[in-house]
């Protein structure tokens, strides 16, 4: 038996039609015409009049002519094509039958409806029917495909541009807006494309193009995406992170090792890393940060910059895990899209880096390991890395460039002395220069420090000041004689900010500490700031080089009433931001606060979350403080009343590390209340990370103090957590008793908002354990209390559930109509993450419907929530979902 010939027919270009691969003659002519006209509407009934007016181009001969030369057509084309032949017979007219897969338009739309406008596009070979002599097929037909294929490509690549492919796009769509000049999409993209290739200066000269093109040939502006598009690049520029510190003012010398820098930028290597290396005092970050700043022009999509801490003696070094948040922050990714993992982590920073021109700077590292994670992989970044140590392993294996600084030459440190004390009082003394220089023995901080207690001192002959100097180590007697020439406030808030552990203070958290007046304060850290003794990297924020820190703690005083100022600041002030930031929270009696400290009170949730962040590492650094010295209700109140921001951050691990500290200070001192607090909140916080075990012995101790205390309510919020933790675990029958038992203490206490929660609860783990009649009765009373009760912000968990509920019950249509009950809802009673659960809950419901087109669109949905709020674990399920759909 002769197998069935495999045919193919093509339009998408010249007119072919394939058999086994092997092209068949198709007849020249009107039969090219006809069998043309045809394909283009494949299945189609076409009436013999529309052919006739194809064949004749619009002239035809008398009707009954033209009707048998359209007979003859029809049969030798027929006849030309043989076993390929598709021209079928209908009343009135013909049609082309053919199936789908066979004909290159019918699969070039059939990939263009999936999204694989690649595949789609690679159908085209040329100008539609580029071998038919037909001006009306070319009129009518060809114009309205040509149309579609644009838009096609103009899917293409959108979507290459969704995948920050930009710069390889650059080529095609200066040739597609060169052939198109009038189509705004093309040069949108161009704009786009422009910019993600970090050339924003032709993006914006593109979009003046257009616009004066506009105007020239219509007279008109550009649309409103265009127009949107070149507003939001606009802001774009000017919203890129600038977090460069300002430069040394009085900086000289270091011309070779500035040299070298800018010889490291002009390799082409991907990424040019250059470890600048050196003793402490060395100069280090002042010539980072000056070289920096000449070369600033050539990053326009921001500058990055953190001090690591590597070698701080009173405080820990940077965690790159949180130096990833921040960084990923100023790019404007929001705390719910950061994933906890750190390789996540990195790699989602090199992601929203990877299309930008951006300079890292990171300050003081401490080794490699600290460093690598916050490499940038991206052809128009720049990392500069200062450190005390020599990194070989960024040297060997990322082709780091070392430059390693060396004591000032005594040509550059006096010109150091004169870029601050000006030429003729260096002249007028020089065997005292020669002697201060030879003393400070080149290191470029101490002579900034003594060139400042001169500077401040116009009258204090050089002589004096060399004269001053003990025979000790240099930079102790440097900063003795600094430390001499300070007021009396001014040198006890020196010695106090000793005592602070965090990497810088604000001038109302130095207020809190040395207790003078706001004014009194500032002008005291602006002399410490003169006289080189503090630093101000960004307005209003303070913060040593690290000897100065460690001479301050040699100076350190000791007072506990100064540290609980401090963290008697720290606490109210974040206490106010949390009542912001958690619509629910323990109660809490504070810790009253001490005469004059002024804590910063907040009434809007933005700014209290941005104060937060700015303070989340001396916010820390003020826990650990507190248990230091022994103030441990400071400890663990602190750590408390930072729940609401580090869950708003979703930092999980900073959370357990913080409630570990503050259970070890709520032990110490003995408050039983404290230790059932902190003990249910380290639950929590271990629950959220998965670690289901540890979770249960958290509540099982914290359930044991609270009933030892009597603790009402604490007994039931913690029975219905752990019912929570069991049913994560997959122990559905504990977790259904723990919630029966925390529904009896929440009803005794009369508590409508917890009773609301713990049934809701409940009736999700009743649904899980197929108990539907008993999951619909938890859920009913779940609603009335919230409607009695006016609690709006629980109108959308409750209902998810009873969308649940139907679901699981098979009520599909019930559930679909929940679900889209809830999705209604306004934006501020329904999270994202919250929406993106329903969403997914809605797919299952469309799946189990069978309609997988609109299973596909939910899961669509969801997966943009999850990769927003940076859940890659669960977008990541949610892709395997949609293409089995697909498939």
């Amino acid at each position: 038996m002769k197998e069935p010939m495999n045919v193919e027919y093509r339009v998408l270009g010249p007119v072919e039609v394939l058999c086994d691969g092997v092209p068949v003659g198709v007849p020249a002519g009107r039969g090219r015409v006809l069998l043309a006209t045809l394909l283009l509407r494949p299945n189609r009934f076409v009436s013999v009049d529309e052919l006739v007016e194809r064949l004749w181009d619009g002239s035809p001969p008398t009707i009954d002519r033209a009707h048998r030369t359209l007979h003859m057509v029809v049969r030798r084309l027929r006849m030309a094509l043989g076993e390929a032949n598709c021209v079928r017979t209908a009343t009135g007219g013909y049609l082309a039958e053919v199936d789908p897969e066979r004909l290159d338009l019918t699969r070039f739309r059939r990939f263009a409806a999936e999204g694989e406008f690649g595949a789609a596009l690679a159908h085209w070979r040329g100008e539609v029917a580029s071998n038919v002599d037909s001006p009306h097929l070319h009129r009518e037909d060809v114009p309205p495909l040509v149309e579609e294929r644009l838009v096609v490509h103009g899917r293409r690549i959108e979507a290459d541009l969704a995948r920050g492919r930009g710069a390889g796009l650059v080529a095609e769509l200066r040739e597609l807006t060169g052939e198109h000049p009038l189509r705004e999409g093309f040069w949108a993209q161009l704009v786009q494309a422009l910019h993600q290739a970090g050339r924003p200066e032709e993006a914006l000269a593109a979009y003046e193009q257009i616009r004066d093109h506009l105007d020239a040939e219509l007279g008109v502006e550009p649309g409103q995406p265009l127009r949107d598009l070149h507003a939001r690049l606009l802001d774009r520029a000017a919203g890129a992170p600038r977090q460069l510190p300002a430069a040394v003012a009085h900086f000289a010398g270091r011309d070779a090792e500035l040299a070298r820098l800018t010889e490291a930028t002009t390799d082409g290597a991907a990424v040019v890393i250059t470890a600048v290396d050196g003793t402490a005092g060395i100069g280090k970050s002042a010539l980072a940060v000056r070289w920096a700043h000449t070369v600033v022009d050539r990053f326009p999509d921001g500058q990055l910059y953190v001090d690591l801490r590597g070698f701080d003696p009173a405080a820990a070094p940077a965690d790159p895990a949180e130096v990833l948040a921040a960084f990923l922050g100023a790019f404007g990714v929001s705390g719910g899209r950061v994933p906890v993992d750190l390789p996540e982590r990195a790699a989602l920073y090199r992601s929203v880096v990877a299309d930008r021109r951006v300079l890292v700077l990171l300050d003081n590292a401490r080794d490699v390991e600290q460093v690598r994670p916050l490499l940038p992989a991206g052809r128009g970044c720049l990392v500069v890395i200062t450190s005390r140590n020599r990194f070989t392993g960024l040297v060997v294996r990322e082709g780091a460039v070392p430059v390693t600084l060396g004591l000032l030459g005594d040509e550059d440190a006096v010109a150091l002395l004169t870029a601050r004390l000006g030429a003729a009082r260096v002249a007028a003394e020089p065997d005292a220069v020669a002697d201060l220089v030879a003393f400070c023995g080149g290191l470029p901080l101490a002579l900034a420090v003594a060139a400042s207690t001169a500077a401040d001192d116009p009258g204090l002959t050089l002589r004096s000041l060399v004269d001053e100097f003990a025979d000790g180590p240099v930079f102790e007697a440097v900063l003795a004689a600094s430390r001499s020439r300070l007021d009396d406030g001014t040198a006890r808030l020196f010695r106090l900010l000793g005592l602070t552990k965090g990497p810088d203070i604000s001038l109302e958290a130095a207020t809190a500490l040395d207790g003078r007046h706001r004014a009194e304060v500032r002008r005291s850290l602006q002399t410490l700031t003169r006289a080189q003794l503090l630093g101000e990297r960004t307005p209003g924020r303070y913060s040593f080089h690290d000897l100065l820190r460690a001479y301050t703690c040699s100076l350190q005083e000791t007072d506990p009433a100064v540290v609980r100022r401090l963290l008697e600041f720290y606490l109210h002030s974040v206490d106010s931001a949390d009542r912001l930031l958690r619509r629910s929270r323990i109660d809490l009696t504070l810790l009253p606060l001490s005469a004059g400290v002024l804590p910063v009170l907040f009434e809007d949730s933005a700014v209290a979350a941005a104060w937060c962040e700015a303070e989340h590492e001396n916010l820390q650094a003020a826990v650990r403080l507190a248990g230091e010295h022994g103030l441990h209700q400071h400890a663990w109140q602190l750590a408390t009343v930072m729940a609401g921001y580090l869950s708003l951050r979703h930092r999980p691990s900073e959370r357990i590390a913080l409630y570990r500290v503050a259970l070890t200070a709520a032990r110490a001192s003995g408050d039983r209340y404290a230790e059932g607090v902190t003990l249910h909140s380290l639950g929590n916080a271990l629950s959220t990370l998965g670690d289901f075990a540890g979770a249960a012995g958290c509540y099982a101790e914290a359930l044991r103090v609270r009933e030892e205390i009597g603790h009402l309510h604490g007994i039931a919020v913690t029975l219905d957590q752990w019912a929570i933790n069991h049913a994560m675990s997959g122990d559905l029958e504990s977790a259904k008793a723990l919630h029966e038992r925390a529904l009896v203490r929440l009803r005794e206490q009369g508590s409508p908002f917890g009773l609301a929660v713990a049934l809701n609860n409940y009736s999700m783990t009743l649904v899980s354990l197929e108990e539907f009649d008993a999951a619909l009765a938890a859920n009913d009373e779940a609603r009335a209390v919230v409607a009695e009760a006016g609690m709006t912000g629980l109108v959308a968990s409750t209902l998810d559930t009873r969308g649940r509920l139907h679901l699981e019950r098979g009520h599909l249509a019930e559930a679909v109509a929940t679900f889209q009950r809830v999705l209604a809802l306004p934006g501020d009673q329904l999270s994202d993450a919250l929406r993106a659960v329903v969403v997914e809950n809605l797919a299952d419901a469309h799946t189990r419907a069978g309609r997988t087109e609109d299973a596909v669109a939910a899961l669509k949905e969801a997966l943009l929530l999850r990769e927003e709020l940076g859940d890659e674990k669960v977008a990541a399920g949610l892709r395997l979902r949609i293409a089995g759909l697909r498939g």
